[in-house]
């Protein structure tokens, strides 16, 4: 399979066959001539390239390796959309290669039909990655895991404290994440809390900040250790707290040569000991992903950073929220991984300035992702010296959000020098971020798939339409999918109705629009049909039959934000309940006049698929 690939005008090879000719004899020599000559005169040069040339191959020809590389670049539910096609398309997008794309998230408003899809015997839906929301403890789900448990191979708890019926049945569980959950709504869950020695197999754990309370984080860390459990992790997140360093610090040192990922959120600043964390952080040769934020104060996270070995080929570094992050701090650490480092994060780390160029550019031709948010003392000067000396072709995503000294020149040229760019984020770049900008950005940018301009007020209709001598319009990101402008209170109905001509847009944001008007909207839902996405909130000229057309011609529609549209009356509601037919969350919030609960009963008498309503 595969090996017989041909594409339109290349020769077809023809393999294993083999001519030979006898070698004729002096006296049939003058015959031979004459014959090859005549057989020359016939056959022209020309007329053997014709009959080499041979039709293009038709899409359903290609091997399947060769559709499994292209669907490998689409996203879950661009697969789940594939698999309707044919047979074909359904028995390669259910292979095991593409589970990892997407997870079973099970809710109280799905759990009794998934539960009796898998009793059913035959099931399509993998159950290796689980996501069980906004739950509580019941014999249903007791039941479900009891059947699927065996298959689910990670699992995320979120808003759901149902660890009771959780116990016993998840033997080949590897990852468990805990997000956003409490025990105070559960009133019989003792405070033994989770049993973390059940998990014979577990490589990764996470428990977030705002989850479970500080005795059962302690109880869960101590179960941990090497002296209780045998496990090997490789993954871990957790929340400092003074009650758990001990615990914490322990379970760092024990797991440190097996560890590869490691986030930390100091929850409160550590003492100013730090000859454990060195020790722990020193046995760690295999880490590639660092993530602290919060708290730290400036001796440990130098003594961290110090610690890891440089054999442990970091490739991603996360440090946002680190105000204690110096210019000569960043500088060792591109000194240290400038051959592995992909991403970094340093938002909000407020003391770099122009002297941390010396870093950027150290890291420069191997950095991937940089993200400097409101790090406000950085200059469009600097970032050109760091970045693009010369013609960077490896960054694929910059966020500059509040970076206020960067002017537009200078932001010119950067673009100019990042060919390369698929994430872009401007937000609140006020001086930078002008029509000339925009041109530069849709001339020099193709690839981009996500951009993100938010509040830059001197942006107008023609930077998407088409600025300057040498117009570049908005329309040559074919593949773009994410679009913000909120608070661009310039933008009118122009922008809608001859700029955003985007077939893969997905996501767009209109917030704080002031201007845009119905005719806008209906030319946006002719010239973005693949929107899933839309936020509205605050466009104070809609009315009703605005969003009554955007649902109504909007077919993939699956998330609509009209919060204090002032206009709209519970006309609205009747056109969402009627045509939003895809549609799974709205928000509606602080609109004047409107009746809310006669507007939650209309969604919940002709909208029952609407999982989450804000009024």
């Amino acid at each position: 399979m595969g090996n017989n690939l041909t594409t339109g005008g290349i020769g077809r090879i023809t393999r294993g066959g083999m001519l030979c000719f006898d070698r004729p004899t002096e006296s049939e020599e003058a015959k031979v001539e004459t014959e090859m000559e005549l057989i020359l005169v016939r056959i022209s040069p020309t007329s053997f390239i014709e009959e080499e040339e041979i039709e293009p191959m038709h899409i359903e020809q290609l091997p399947n390796d060769m559709w499994i590389e292209i669907m490998s670049y689409l996203s879950y539910l661009d697969l789940q959309q594939l698999r309707l096609v044919s047979w074909r398309c359904r028995n390669l997008v259910n292979r095991r290669y593409f589970s990892t794309k997407g997870k079973v998230i099970v809710t109280k408003d799905n759990l009794k039909d998934i539960k009796a899809h898998v009793e059913r015997g035959v099931s399509y839906l993998s159950f290796e990655d689980v996501e069980l929301r906004n739950l509580t403890q019941s014999a249903e789900l007791d039941q479900f895991l009891r059947l699927v448990g065996p298959e689910i191979k990670q699992i995320q708890v979120r808003h759901s404290p149902v660890f009771r019926n959780m116990d016993g049945k998840l033997p080949n569980l590897k990852v468990l994440k805990i997000a956003t959950t409490s025990f105070l709504d559960d009133d019989n869950m003792t405070i033994d809390g989770i049993n973390m020695k059940q998990f014979l197999h577990l490589k990764g754990f996470e428990c977030d900040g705002v989850s479970l309370d500080s005795t059962l984080k302690l109880l869960m860390l101590l179960q941990l250790r090497r002296v209780e459990n045998k496990v090997r992790l490789r993954h871990l997140q957790f929340e400092y707290r003074r009650n758990n360093e001990t615990a914490l610090l322990q379970v760092l040192y024990d797991h440190g040569p097996t560890l590869e990922y490691v986030d930390i959120f100091f929850s409160c600043s550590p003492g100013i000991e730090t000859a454990g964390w060195r020790v722990a952080f020193e046995r760690m040769k295999r880490m590639r992903v660092l993530k602290l934020s919060g708290n730290c104060h400036l001796v440990l996270l130098d003594d961290i950073l110090k610690s890891i070995p440089q054999t442990a080929r970091l490739q991603q570094l996360d440090l946002t929220g680190m105000l204690s992050l110096t210019n000569e701090m960043l500088i060792r650490v591109a000194d240290k991984w400038y051959k592995s480092l992909r991403s970094i994060d340093l938002m909000f780390c407020v003391q770099l300035d122009v002297r941390c160029v010396q870093a950027l550019r150290k890291m420069n031709g191997c950095l991937q992702s940089l993200t400097m948010a409101y790090c406000r003392s950085l200059t469009g000067s600097g970032l050109v010296e760091g970045l693009t000396t010369q013609v960077n072709y490896t960054l694929q995503e910059l966020f500059l959000e509040d970076v206020c000294f960067i002017d537009e020149p200078s932001m010119c040229i950067l673009l100019k020098r990042l060919p390369n760019l698929r994430k872009l984020s401007l937000d609140n770049c006020r001086q930078a971020t002008t029509d000339r900008t925009l041109s530069t950005i849709f001339r020099h940018q193709p690839l981009l798939r996500m951009l993100r301009i938010d509040y830059c007020i001197k942006i107008t209709d023609n930077g998407f339409i088409g600025f300057g001598k040498h117009p570049a319009p908005i329309s040559r990101l074919r593949g773009l999918h994410e679009l913000n402008v909120r608070g661009c209170h310039n933008l009118t109905d122009r922008l809608l109705r001859k700029a955003l001509r985007l077939p893969e847009l997905r996501n767009l944001t209109l917030d704080y629009c002031n201007r845009l008007e119905t005719k806008g909207i209906a030319a946006l839902s002719v010239n973005c049909p693949a929107l899933e996405t839309l936020s509205l909130a605050s466009c104070s000229l809609l009315d009703d039959e605005a969003v009554g057309v955007a649902v109504a011609k909007l077919m993939r529609l699956r998330s609509l934000n009209i919060s204090n549209c002032s206009l709209l009356t519970l006309q609205t509601f009747h056109y969402i309940a009627r045509d939003a037919h895809a549609l799974r969350e709205l928000v509606a919030c602080s609109i004047d006049g409107l009746d809310q609960e006669a507007a939650q009963k209309i969604l919940e008498r002709q909208l029952p698929s609407l999982k989450q309503v804000m009024l």
